[in-house]
């Protein structure tokens, strides 16, 4: 059992320093080994003592001889430090490794929009290179059944079993995207607004929506312009007509950025959804897909502040 109260009161470089002098019997010896000043050897010394309320060292005309207390723990601060090491060494080894490889991921246009900016600037930054493959909620196990690709992120994956391993990322919901100063609309839509105006609908087989659904469980139609089964289609349509689209937040704040739209609340009640991370379960120990799904946690954990309904 790990006492997280008392680990939280040693600074665990104190145990670096107390293997040093260990190791070396010499203040002089140990600064040098750890690139730091003797008066900083001294000061973490005096602190080690405080915790473990003993002398720990004693100085004579040899150096620092450690006393018995100092002998008894320094096995163990042995094995401490040699188990940071190795999952040091783990991640490197794993960093090292990846620029040999093409990271391919599979995602909806959507989430691409969003995500595919952060992973490039990753890409940048631990010299690696990605490639964007696109699925859906429906054929991501189509998609996982290539060997090459390493992750799906996909929008409540259906028939989800026990060959795949599988991770929330965050959760969503929808927001209107359109031309504000074009339509003299701004934000938040009104209900009216919103019912008075065109639509771009984007669906699965460009037929239908849930907003088709929610708004005729109600007896209103929607007047809608033009239909797509990709999010990336509907940016000219609003960029240069008159429509309003709805779609999941993060892709609207995605093509708001890149068009310079509008982005508003739905005026209506719509439902939220996650965002899962999907991949093969053959491939839970391999350290290369280990370290991708860290990375894509860590690049996606932002999205819990702007995509919550």
């Amino acid at each position: 059992m790990i006492n997280v109260a008392n680990i939280n009161r040693l600074d665990l470089n104190l145990l670096l320093v107390f293997h040093c002098l260990m190791m070396e019997r010499s203040v002089t010896r140990a600064a040098s080994n750890l690139n730091v000043t003797q008066g900083a050897i001294s000061s973490a010394l005096k602190r080690l003592r405080l915790q473990y309320e003993d002398p720990l060292f004693v100085r004579t005309g040899t150096g620092m001889v450690p006393t018995r207390r100092a002998l008894e723990i320094a096995p163990k601060v042995v094995e401490a430090l040699t188990a940071v090491t190795a999952t040091c060494a783990s991640t490197s080894r794993a960093r090292q490794d990846t620029p040999q490889r093409v990271f391919n991921i599979a995602m909806s246009d959507d989430i691409e929009s969003y995500l595919s900016p952060d992973f490039v600037e990753a890409s940048r930054e631990q010299g690696i290179s990605f490639a964007f493959h696109q699925t859906n909620s429906t054929l991501w196990k189509q998609t996982l059944s290539d060997p090459d690709i390493d992750l799906v992120l996909c929008a409540e994956p259906k028939e989800l079993t026990s060959q795949f391993s599988a991770q929330v990322l965050f959760s969503s919901s929808y927001s209107c995207l359109y031309d504000g100063p074009r339509l003299n609309l701004k934000s938040p839509l009104s209900r009216e607004d919103y019912l008075s105006h065109e639509h771009v609908r984007i669906s699965f087989d460009g037929r239908r929506g849930f907003v088709d659904d929610l708004l005729e469980s109600e007896g209103i139609r929607r007047h809608v312009c033009a239909s797509f089964t990709h999010f990336g289609g509907i940016l000219p349509i609003l960029a240069f007509g008159r429509a309003i689209a709805t779609l999941t937040t993060f892709a609207a704040y995605s093509y708001a950025r890149i068009a310079r739209l509008t982005v508003s609340p739905v005026p209506i009640y719509v439902p939220s959804f996650r965002i899962f991370m999907v991949w093969n379960v053959k491939r839970n120990g391999d350290p290369h897909n280990q370290w991708l799904r860290n990375l894509v946690v860590d690049r996606t954990r932002r999205l819990q502040h702007v995509s919550s309904p």
